[in-house]
């Protein structure tokens, strides 16, 4: 069926008459932008860090799959043809399975810690199933949208605080200790500075949809402010993942609004240099700092190699190893098991971080995953309803970036570095999609009366 068939009217068809409460899920939702360590703690010879959402995790998933009309429909996600959740669940069978694989190369040596990131990623990975399934109505889903952004907003407004050093790092000095970007403002998201990068990529989309809806200008206004913080919070973290996904975003926003978009971005434009212009010294001297470290300095030394040369070595260690080891493409490394085999305990890659880590089987559900969540949120553009056609255009535009920021960074999987990036993501995702979801499930019914 052509999409704009599919999605020729959407008020008929998205709701749902059995409707369960919603703040419990948007409650595990704002606990994923909470990344502080609750406590150090030893667990078999293991020192481990527990947050927040370790625990709400369980508690809002029991509450919510006790309820038989969210379990039926969550089941039915599982083995969905048309949504992006089914190679999504095959992924979390492949990356149990791989378990066994990292116990027959490595022992049981990481087994715990292996252990704890395959529980916070099963819990990532079904969540799209879970917004889906709870959020039935056009109305719970604008809900969740804004308080998606406007957590993003906060999380964004303690940053660029501690950009201009008006407050300090929230997190425990053992911790910044590991990384040599600590003095990036991070706020409550991981210490790893791309973490914030990707989510103010997807807070400045997400806020661009809300501002072209939103009436009120003083409103307007405000989120305009935002999204120039969104934009110069990456740029203090000297994050050039950002930077990459960002362009990414923005040829995908020129391939679906052409004449219109140059007009946008051009006055975008205008207002970024305006906004440093008069922003302020402090500003100016931060990103005049970052640019200094991450971009000029390693010019000046290495050449313009120094950009990149960081990931390239670890990519060439990649293609020596499956060269010198090819039966790995056939088992992969083992989840979480990369360091065993080149040294690293990422490939700075997503899509080659899953080839090594499951094999080909693994990579072609991963990229299958990828291209469901594209024809998704492609397919609601056509959507006639104004609201949810406007956010699917700026959700399809950053996923767009998203797979840009996946070339040099495991954006979405199971890295220690970047913390609850994945669920972050899969929760955009699940509630991007949730209408299509909806709008199927009151065409069947409509079949089945007939």
């Amino acid at each position: 069926m052509h999409p704009k068939e599919s999605l020729t009217s959407i008020s008929p068809y998205f709701q749902n008459i059995e409707k369960v409460p919603t703040w419990p899920l948007l409650v595990l939702m704002v606990s994923l932008f909470y990344c502080l360590p609750l406590g150090r703690f030893s667990i078999g010879g293991f020192d481990s860090d527990f947050r927040v959402y370790d625990y709400i995790f369980p508690l809002v998933y029991g509450y919510y799959l006790s309820m038989p009309q969210v379990y039926r429909h969550f089941k039915r996600l599982l083995n969905s043809k048309i949504l992006f959740t089914n190679a999504l669940w095959i992924l979390v069978i492949l990356v149990f399975v791989s378990i066994f694989i990292s116990v027959s190369y490595s022992g049981f040596e990481f087994f715990l810690p292996r252990m704890i990131r395959f529980y916070r990623l099963l819990a990532y990975f079904t969540l799209p199933m879970l917004v889906i399934a709870v959020l039935s109505t056009e109305r719970q889903v604008w809900r969740a949208y804004r308080v998606f952004f406007w957590t993003t907003a906060f999380v964004a407004l303690i940053a660029f605080a501690q950009g201009l050093e008006l407050i300090p790092s929230l997190w425990p000095e053992y911790w910044l200790n590991m990384y040599s970007e600590s003095d990036a403002p991070v706020a409550t998201l991981s210490p790893h500075h791309k973490h914030i990068g990707v989510i103010m990529l997807v807070g400045i989309f997400m806020g661009l949809a809300y501002l072209s809806l939103e009436q009120n200008m003083i409103w307007k206004v405000i989120i305009g402010l935002i999204i120039s913080i969104m934009v110069v919070v990456p740029i203090f973290g000297g994050t050039r993942t950002f930077a990459l996904g960002l362009a990414g975003a923005l040829l995908a926003y020129l391939f679906i609004q052409r004449g219109k978009a140059i007009v946008v971005l051009s006055l975008s434009a205008l207002g970024v240099l305006v906004y440093f212009q008069f922003g302020g010294e402090k500003i100016k001297e931060r990103i005049e700092e970052k640019y200094e470290e991450r971009v000029s300095s390693r010019i000046e030394k290495l050449g313009y190699a120094g950009v990149y040369q960081e990931r390239t070595v670890i990519y060439e260690d990649i293609i020596g190893t499956l060269s010198n080891k090819p039966y790995l493409l056939i088992t992969g490394t083992g989840f979480q098991n990369i360091f065993k085999f080149i040294g690293a305990n990422g490939a700075h890659n997503n899509y080659l971080h899953v080839l090594m880590e499951l094999g080909l089987v693994g990579f072609i559900f991963f990229i299958t995953f990828l291209s469901k969540v594209w024809q998704n949120l492609y397919s609601m553009i056509h959507a006639t309803n104004r609201r949810i056609q406007i956010v699917s255009s700026f959700m399809w535009v950053t996923f767009c970036g998203v797979l840009f920021t996946m070339f040099v960074g495991e954006t979405f999987w199971a890295q220690a570095a970047m913390f609850t990036l994945a669920g972050q993501l899969s929760f955009v995702f699940g509630l991007s999609v949730a209408p299509l979801y909806w709008i199927n499930q009151a065409k069947t019914r409509v079949k089945l009366i007939k």
